[in-house]
């Protein structure tokens, strides 16, 4: 509709109308939904601590991540690997020692790199992480 093809008499019309609708009688109130009951814990869950709670969770995580991917992440420390770039692999594989062509070696994914090259990077990334604590200006984000 296009107010400038309007004549002030279909305007005003539709003004009237509308103060109409404004008084017309209050509907029925809505129907509130009843709250549900509070879902009943299984008998083997009651006991679980909250540490093993998460846990269960990360397992079930993994788990379903696995299975929604259709196997192409593992689990958390693959898909933590996937978000670093080329760069920080390939500075990762330097720190932790492992030879061979960097950039190469960069795209391969978690759960292809051999177990003792798997440690050593989890073990240069605690290191650094460390390391990395007290660092502050570097980042000229303060």
């Amino acid at each position: 509709m296009n107010l400038a093809d309007m004549r002030v008499e279909d305007l005003l019309s539709l003004v009237q109308r509308d103060r109409q609708a404004q008084h017309a009688p209050a509907l029925a109130p809505a129907r509130l939904p009843v709250a549900a009951p509070a879902p009943v814990l299984p008998e083997a869950y009651r006991s679980l601590t909250p540490e093993e709670c998460r846990e269960r969770l990360r397992h079930q995580q993994n788990e379903i991540v696995q299975s929604a991917s259709k196997g192409r992440w593992s689990d958390a420390e693959s898909r933590e690997w996937a978000k670093l770039t080329r760069e920080h692999r390939m500075c990762l594989h330097l720190l932790a020692g492992i030879d061979g062509d960097l950039p190469e070696l960069a795209l391969r994914e978690w759960r292809e790199l051999p177990g003792p090259e798997r440690t050593a990077i989890k073990a240069e990334v605690r290191t650094m992480r460390d390391a990395m604590k007290g660092v502050f200006s570097l980042s000229g984000n303060w």
